[in-house]
């Protein structure tokens, strides 16, 4: 990844590196790929949305009906997919723009190399002064407008599944409230952890070369981030759930007991362990 001027590309890595009818395809299937993970992850936040808030719905994740759930995503994969590779497809101009920063900082040659890209403005030539390309806006807008379709549906499912937890919050008993507190703390970060390792360094690839800062080399560290999500995700529950930190980390639990004899209540303890 590599962004210059108003402009951005992804460069194919592998064996069909330099054959592009095949490496720009899986180019394109590999961007595909987020906007599938954002859209699977909007649906997993529509389901704990579900779960929460609306229980007699679940049935809409059982059986043959999940494959109807799952058509959006789908879809969005479909889109994202064929808005890169039709509408960034390499052409003479980006391999001019590239060829220098792409032989410096990876050796490679991008009149031969597969990749993708983006170019808003067109740098001035000989016979051109320097312009913005409407073609190049449209799949920029498009990206946007999927990312911000996922987002909101996670913020909003988030937000409502958050506020029916604390409402029912009152209606519990001392053990299960604490339960539904450390729920709640989990969701609230999960919540905020794909903002910050999907969404902000996916975003900041795409739109900070529209507002003409350049990133260089600097973002290829937004797949390092995307690949931080599915690490942490399950941390998260596993840290701050309880039940699930004493097992992992072999932690003894306090149990109570009330002396049937002398009517005392004494402490024991039992271990985790693990099988």
């Amino acid at each position: 990844m590599f962004c210059k001027g108003r402009s951005l590309t992804v460069c194919s890595d592998g064996p069909f590196t330099l054959y592009r009818p095949v490496g720009v395809p899986l180019t394109a299937l590999y961007c595909g790929c987020f906007g599938g993970c954002i859209s699977l992850l909007a649906l997993h936040f529509y389901y704990r949305y579900i779960a929460v808030c609306k229980p007699d719905k679940l049935y809409h994740f059982e059986g043959k009906r999940i494959i109807y759930t799952l058509l959006p995503c789908y879809i969005i994969f479909a889109v994202w997919t064929g808005n890169v590779y039709f509408l960034m497809p390499p052409t003479e101009e980006k391999e001019r723009i590239y060829y220098d920063v792409l032989m410096e900082n990876y050796n490679v040659d991008s009149y031969k190399v597969s990749f993708i890209s983006m170019v808003y403005k067109s740098p001035a030539t000989e016979t051109e002064p320097e312009h913005w390309n409407l073609m190049q806006l449209l799949p920029f807008f498009i990206c946007c407008s999927i990312m911000d379709l996922c987002l909101s549906t996670i913020v909003w499912c988030g937000l409502k599944a958050l506020t029916q937890m604390k409402n029912c919050g009152a209606h519990m008993s001392k053990k299960t409230k604490e339960l539904n507190r450390q729920l709640f703390l989990t969701l609230g970060m999960q919540t905020l952890l794909p903002l910050i390792t999907m969404y902000l360094p996916v975003g900041s690839f795409i739109f900070l070369p529209f507002l003409g800062i350049e990133l260089g080399a600097n973002a290829n560290n937004t797949g390092a981030f995307i690949g931080l999500y599915p690490a942490l995700d399950p941390l998260i529950a596993i840290l701050l759930i309880k039940d699930f930190r004493n097992y992992v980390f072999c932690r003894k639990k306090t149990l109570m007991k009330v002396s049937t004899t002398t009517g005392n209540t004494e402490k024991s303890a039992s271990t985790f362990h693990v099988s």
